[in-house]
């Protein structure tokens, strides 16, 4: 049914409900707006909307309901709607094209959330193509789940400003380390690569407190000391950590098809390594002892030199807390201190490793060639001319120091020691020219 009436509140609170949906059109005042009706639902609900002809058809435009609108503010917003219909325009086209627009605007955008799936998807490729290493996702997975993904992840990212971006930096600092807030920006960067403007490519990192701890020798004798307490799997493990100053995820993840027992030789793939190329690592005569006993005593099959049934990866793991292997070991050594800081961490002693072969004179080139962070060309199938035993008698010295095992040499014995580390094709050709000059 329709009717008028005086658009007023009391009259809208005396308004029946009806089975029917019904309409009352605002006459009576000097202010009402000529096709200005208020529809009353059978719900209860009641709509203003405006009714006009617009090129020899009904139009109607819904207003809002009542009394979320006012009766003034309805007034209002009919009038516009009746100015814009005699000026041709059709109100409901206009929302339509409006809703249209917004719909392929919000198609078109993206969450921050949905950037990191993209960031992470074009990153899982990479890894199987070599190109980048599972343990650089996992940092990014780590990085993003505790820092990132609550405060900005449900943020659409076109909307975040140049201003809001430092804004966010400055958070995390607030809350994390120097480190944590150097990764949260690497990642964001990387992140936002493909926006323009990237709102954080402008941030630049802080420079943090280098850690330089290094083991003393009295301390390594502890730690030593320790191992033999230990487990034979967490003692050789850290034994060949020691002896080869190699990355704790390289160690940790060493598969038996990476170790060349006769050349005695361990080529670590390019998806493990950060410079993103093989690399060889000599193994020394202490490294070679602990790689063979193992292989002998390894099930058949068996992928890691290091295996732990418990672990997802499929070998040993470092974990946190008080049941590690790595805190009862330092514990035991007296390695850890009051403050988290002061405590010995699995990579310091890489870091030692690397100290004591320069300190001691060794070639720095020939220890950044040890640790990985020469640009090496190296192939799988030859090793070739690597300087690889250049690398094995600067390594063989440092750990037997480490040990206290090192004698020093007399010039015979350490030509007989270089003699013994060359190839059969090597010793053919000195022996060749040796006669050549005699």
């Amino acid at each position: 049914m329709g009717k008028e009436l005086t658009f007023t509140k009391r009259c809208f609170d005396q308004l029946k409900i009806a089975p029917k949906r019904y309409r009352i059109a605002d006459l009576g005042l000097r202010d009402s707006v000529n096709g200005l009706i208020l529809e009353v639902m059978p719900s209860g609900k009641k709509y203003f909307r405006f009714r006009r002809k617009h090129l020899g058809k009904d139009v109607t435009v819904t207003i809002g309901l009542s009394p979320d609108i006012t009766i003034e503010q309805a007034r209002k917003q009919a009038k516009t709607i009746a100015v814009n219909i005699a000026q041709g325009v059709n109100p409901n086209e206009s929302k339509r094209e409006a809703k249209q627009a917004q719909a392929l605007e919000d198609a078109l955008s993206i969450t921050v959330a949905q950037l990191f799936d993209a960031y992470v998807a074009e990153f899982t490729i990479k890894i199987k193509s070599g190109e980048r290493r599972q343990k650089s996702l996992d940092d990014v997975y780590s990085i993003w789940n505790k820092h990132i993904k609550t405060r900005i992840g449900h943020l659409k990212a076109e909307t975040i400003s140049i201003v809001e971006a430092d804004n966010f930096i400055k958070l995390i600092i607030t809350k994390s380390s120097v480190a944590i807030r150097n990764k949260c920006l690497t990642l964001l960067k990387s992140m936002f690569s493909a926006q323009n403007p990237n709102p954080f490519f402008h941030i630049k990192k802080l420079a943090g407190t280098k850690r330089e701890r290094i083991l003393s020798e009295l301390e390594v004798r502890r730690l030593l000391q320790a191992l033999e307490l230990e487990l034979p799997i967490y003692r050789d493990v850290v034994m060949m950590l020691l002896l080869t100053g190699q990355r704790k995820s390289c160690v940790f993840s060493m598969e038996w098809r990476e170790i060349d027992h006769q050349r005695g030789i361990w080529l670590i793939p390019t998806s493990k390594m950060k410079v993103k190329k093989p690399h060889a690592v000599p193994l020394t005569k202490e490294a070679m002892e602990i790689v063979t006993r193992r292989s002998q005593d390894a099930n058949q099959g068996e992928r890691f030199v290091f295996p732990s049934e418990r672990s997802q990866s499929g070998h040993v793991i470092e974990k946190a807390g008080k049941g590690s292997f790595w805190h009862r070991i330092t514990e035991r050594a007296e390695l850890r201190g009051v403050e988290k800081g002061d405590n010995v961490t699995i990579h310091d002693l890489r870091r030692t490793i690397a100290s004591w072969s320069v300190m001691r004179g060794g070639n720095i080139q020939t220890t950044s060639k040890l640790l990985g962070h020469s640009d090496i060309s190296i192939t799988a199938s030859t090793y070739a001319h690597l300087d690889i035993e250049q690398v094995r008698a600067e390594l063989g010295i440092t750990t037997a120091q480490l040990m206290g095992t090192y004698q020093h040499e007399s010039n015979v014995d350490r030509l007989v020691r270089e003699i013994e580390q060359l190839s059969e094709e090597e010793k053919r050709e000195l022996l060749k020219k040796v006669r050549r000059n005699s």
